[in-house]
């Protein structure tokens, strides 16, 4: 009994790993103290949601959603993303919170009147972090939901792919947030 329990958590821990999220930079989709299952070795898609190695502190796993792939250009102007030139929606960042972070930012930083982009205009080539006008083989841009608190690509670049732990599948905590990716 014991030997088939090893082997089932030597299996399940070659495919599958647990994460806990820390900080705010995936509100209102991942908030702090939310576990979530990872898959290991998983294809990674754009706008999947990875956890990978800290370039900055290694041992430290940092939770993005990818928004660019290997070749891609990847742009912000004006509040609004394009990749490789086109306009693309972001359904997982709503008007609403885009709102209620820029106005909560505002009466922090007690300013008036109008407020700073939700994402600040940025090509990768204008990134002291990137330098370059595509993201480079085996390699991800990504990005926090939560624009105006994340660390992300524009500030420490690229991700490589073998930084990479997995792909964010399940929230199992807590009970009344579960949900499949």
């Amino acid at each position: 009994m014991g030997a088939a329990m090893f082997l089932i958590q030597l299996v399940l821990g070659l495919f599958f790993a647990n994460a806990g999220v820390t900080g705010e930079s995936m509100a209102p989709h991942l908030n702090p103290g939310d576990r979530l299952v990872v898959r290991r070795h998983a294809k990674i898609h754009r706008f999947d949601v990875i956890t990978f190695d800290s370039p900055e502190e290694p041992g430290r796993a940092y939770i993005k959603r990818v928004i660019g792939l290997p070749g891609d250009t990847v742009a912000v102007r004006r509040d609004v993303l394009y990749i490789n030139g086109k306009r693309v929606k972001e359904p997982f960042i709503t008007p609403a919170f885009k709102r209620k972070v820029m106005a909560f930012e505002a009466k922090q930083n007690g300013e008036t009147g109008n407020s700073p982009a939700f994402t600040p205009n940025f090509s990768l080539a204008s990134l002291k972090a990137t330098r370059t006008r595509t993201v480079p083989e085996d390699a991800y841009f990504v990005l926090g939901d939560n624009r105006p608190v994340s660390y992300d690509s524009r500030k420490f670049g690229f991700v490589k792919r073998s930084k990479v732990f997995g792909v964010v599948k399940w929230r199992y905590w807590p009970l009344n947030a579960v949900e499949k990716f």
